[in-house]
């Protein structure tokens, strides 16, 4: 049978949004690899993958009906207890291969990582591939990374909602398996209120259409593109949708065949804050805000909903009429808070816990305050106004509004102190100091409000390490990781040089020592800054592996700097990379040398002697070196650390002289020891901005 398309449908009860599109698309890879390895895809592993709330689907072109038959190699018992010393197969070889249904003359020895072994070749029948995907979809479900699964009935299989349908198709030919207690057949179930339940599906590549006739929109692509034409058809006569990808994301998830439509709400609601307003729009009810020409919000918003038209008015009318209730209730609380002038509320903090060991609210925000004072003038802020910020920045937290809508804690803070007519860097350092949300998010506006967020986030990393609640693989309730990105996104972004050492040291003599282990919370909160460090220069700036590990190996206490010395690492490789790596291969020799020879610190300790210099090729690297610290620029940053790397790099050919011209170990103990004290000096000054061991040197 030739080979076809292959499409697969599990059908289950709606799965939430947020878990979607990461569950099908993990999925879909799974199933092909599993099909490629068992020798059923004749072309493209690439699967195209579908999904909406209530179903998982995948498509594969060329996909065999059955696996060709193979020769494969079966191992026996060790060749020495298979062989005798005639050569010739032992009794307990015989039987191995009677097992296999061979005769003894055909096996041989076959050698392995393990040693040597007895073996044999037997031909191997190909599987049907019904019978082969009933066992691979069951491998793949089991094996899933899943937020939360599900037991349904007695098949025993977990998965995160309960199956309901199964589709498997080669080409026209439904595939006979059976998953969950559900076997499977050519109907799929198409929209609840649109279609008209089983569609039976014709081929695999009549799959989208078929569906998409049921109400469907099978393709997540499909389902944005409609939604993104239906808010710049929605949103005419002077206003527009305010672009939300995350909410354009979800919304996605959210539908099967969705259509955009316009709602208004009374435009004396917008005395309430625009961010009030916006929140209760996107995060509660899952609506783009609209703003007129000007860029002020508009009184409007525009809603998704699962249907292809709302004829009557009357979802319109529903949503309208829910949005009211919630500003009226955003409106009831913002005017019942703002009769109490927010720093009234610090004495409120007392009641609210922090966590448990380590206080109240009230007792952080006492910590952030000396904290934020200490590190203004690092990022070029005012003391007083940084301390008075963090005394404030957690007494929204005591307020109605924010108990009622979580999303706007810190923000209602700045919106509340601004109303009061409180200084701008005040309101602004306390508007913006969970900032920034993401490890590429946006940082506090001001210098204050960034010596807040640095404050804020310091205390709580330094009392989780102190308390023991560092994050462990996958576990980090208290979003520690989060909090360290934090710290050096802002650092970086606002270029403010600041020792980690001296930040978390100061954080951590705040606490009470009897909390936990001083001593052992520092090394491990800084081991803990240098991976995140090395996961911003990745992941955030894009930086190569191994050079990222480079720059850190070589310290990590300033992220500024160490983001200049990658920056110039980079462009020194790419703008002489056979005389880097030269070097980077003499260095790791270098390196390996030392070690062998006892280590680093006892070479180092040496004074090299000018006078037991006897060859020139170590006249001439001793001078190098030497030349080369006292040309170095006493400035840091990027432009000369790529000064400093490009006369690195020059030396490559200057290190493969010495090697070839000197005897490292020569029997003179004296030339030794000096030959080795240079090396690890030379070692030393020449990995000054990254550690050269650590870079990767194609071919080597």
């Amino acid at each position: 049978m030739a080979p076809a398309s292959l499409l697969i449908e599990i059908g289950c009860e709606e799965i939430p949004a947020r878990w979607l599109a990461g569950l099908a698309n993990g999925w879909a890879q799974a199933v092909a690899r599993e099909l490629q390895a068992a020798a059923l895809i004749a072309g493209d592993a690439e699967p195209r993958v579908f999904y909406t709330p209530r179903r998982l689907a995948l498509r594969l072109a060329a996909v065999q009906a059955r696996q060709p038959d193979r020769e494969e190699e079966v191992l026996g018992p060790p060749a020495r207890l298979a062989f005798g010393a005639d050569g010739r197969p032992t009794p307990q070889a015989a039987g191995f291969a009677a097992k296999q249904g061979a005769a003894p003359e055909a096996l041989y020895r076959a050698a392995t990582p393990k040693g040597e072994y007895a073996a044999l070749k037997r031909r191997a029948a190909g599987r049907e591939l019904a019978d082969l995907l009933a066992e691979i979809l069951r491998r793949v479900l089991a094996a899933a990374d899943l937020p939360k699964t599900m037991r349904w009935d007695g098949d025993g299989l977990a998965f995160v909602r309960p199956i309901r349908w199964l589709l498997a198709l080669h080409g026209e030919t439904p595939l006979a398996l059976a998953l969950g207690g559900i076997a499977a057949g050519r109907a799929s179930r198409g929209h609840r209120t649109l279609g008209a339940g089983a569609v039976e599906i014709a081929a695999a590549d009549a799959y989208e259409a078929a569906l998409e006739r049921a109400g469907v929109l099978a393709a997540p692509a499909a389902r944005r593109q409609r939604i993104e034409a239906g808010l710049a058809a929605a949103a005419a006569g002077g206003v527009s949708a305010i672009p939300d990808a995350a909410l354009l994301e979800t919304l996605v998830n959210l539908c099967e065949f969705p259509t955009v439509l316009r709602g208004g709400f009374d435009a004396a609601f917008l005395e309430l804050p625009a961010e009030v307003l916006t929140t209760v729009m996107r995060d509660h009810q899952k609506y783009f805000a609209v703003r007129a020409g000007g860029g002020a919000l508009a009184p409007g918003f525009l809603a998704v909903m699962d249907l292809d038209a709302d004829r009557d008015g009357l979802i319109r009318h529903g949503h309208e009429r829910v949005l009211r209730a919630r500003f009226n209730d955003a409106r009831f609380f913002w005017r019942t808070d703002r009769k109490r002038p927010l720093a009234s509320r610090r004495d409120d903090l007392k009641h609210v816990t922090f966590q448990a060991k380590l206080g109240t609210y009230f007792e952080k925000s006492e910590r952030i305050a000396r904290l934020a004072a200490f590190l203004a003038p690092y990022v070029g802020a005012g003391a007083d106004a940084a301390a008075e910020a963090a005394r404030l920045a957690k007494c929204d937290l005591t307020t109605e509004l924010v108990k009622e809508f979580t999303e706007l804690q810190g923000v209602m803070g700045g919106l509340y102190l601004r109303a009061e007519g409180v200084q701008e860097e005040v309101w602004q350092a306390v508007y913006d100091h969970y900032l920034p949300l993401a490890a590429d998010g946006e940082v506090p506006r001001g210098a204050a409000g960034a010596a807040v967020a640095l404050a804020d986030k310091l205390d709580t990393l330094a009392g989780m390490f102190l308390i023991g609640e560092a994050p462990t693989g996958s576990r980090d309730p208290f979003a520690l990781r989060r909090a360290a990105n934090g710290v050096i996104r802002i650092l970086r972004r606002r270029a403010c040089r600041l020792s980690l050492a001296m930040a978390v040291g100061e954080a951590l003599v705040a606490f009470d020592s009897g909390l936990g282990d001083m001593a052992a919370a520092q090394p491990a909160l800084l081991e803990f800054f240098r991976e995140r460090q090395e996961f911003y220069l990745r992941e955030v700036e894009a930086r190569a592996a191994d050079e990222a590990a480079a720059v850190l190996a070589a310290g990590a206490d300033d992220p500024v700097d160490a983001g200049a010395r990658a920056e110039a690492l980079a462009a020194a490789r790419r703008q002489q990379p056979e005389l880097f790596a030269r070097v980077a291969g003499a260095l790791k020799r270098i390196r390996n040398i030392v070690r062998k020879e006892g280590g680093a610190e006892q070479w180092r300790a040496r004074t090299v002697r000018d006078d037991r210099l006897l060859a020139p090729a170590e006249q001439a690297l001793a001078n190098a070196v030497r030349d080369l610290v006292a040309a170095r620029p006493a400035a840091a940053g990027a432009a000369a650390y790529r000064q400093e790397l490009a006369a690195i790099a020059a030396l490559g050919p200057l290190l493969e002289e010495f090697f070839n011209a000197v005897r490292v170990n020569d029997p003179d103990p004296d030339l030794r020891a000096n030959r080795l004290a240079l090396l690890a000096w030379a070692g030393d000054e020449l990995s000054r901005l990254a550690d050269f061991a650590l870079i990767v040197i194609p071919g080597a």
